[in-house]
């Protein structure tokens, strides 16, 4: 079968042709270009997070019992 990988790594077979031989893409570098693609959108979708979205602010009151500040007297 023309353009297919050899047992060899990811030389193509004899039978193929200059067109097929030039088009060829390693399997390494097909693999870093799709992580590199991925990453590229994930940094964007975390950059338009930023600037678009406004997180709300609001107060925030806790209140703590009296027996948690005080400290327990040992006997």
């Amino acid at each position: 079968m023309a353009g297919e990988a050899s047992h060899n790594g990811t030389t193509l077979k004899e039978g193929t042709s200059k067109a097929d031989k030039r088009n060829a893409m390693p399997t390494l570098f097909r693999f870093v270009v799709t992580v590199a693609v991925l990453a590229g959108i994930a940094y964007g979708a975390m950059f338009a997070l930023v600037m678009f979205v406004n997180p709300k602010q609001a107060e925030l009151s806790v209140r703590i019992p009296p027996e948690k500040l005080a400290p327990k007297q040992s006997q």
